[in-house]
């Protein structure tokens, strides 16, 4: 993330770092909880469209827990 960012993509990395803290000051902290934020802040920070790649990311996640015959709670 070498580029200036843009203001949406300022709002929304700054939103997600705020719920990651928050997460992990109420026990939620991983290691996999850190790299899936670092993922999503890179993923906004590299997209022409923060807003457009935030939906994306929501209907990606929405559609993969929607399947039928996925057990909730991330199990495999």
């Amino acid at each position: 993330m070498t580029a200036t960012l843009s203001t949406a993509a300022n709002r929304i990395i700054a939103q997600l770092r705020a719920g990651q803290a928050a997460g992990t000051a109420a026990g939620l902290g991983s290691p996999n909880w850190d790299a899936f934020h670092d993922l999503l802040v890179e993923l906004i920070a590299e997209a022409p469209d923060p807003k457009a790649r935030v939906c994306e990311i929501a209907d990606l996640l929405t559609s993969h827990r929607a399947r039928p015959g996925r057990p909730v709670g991330g199990a495999r």
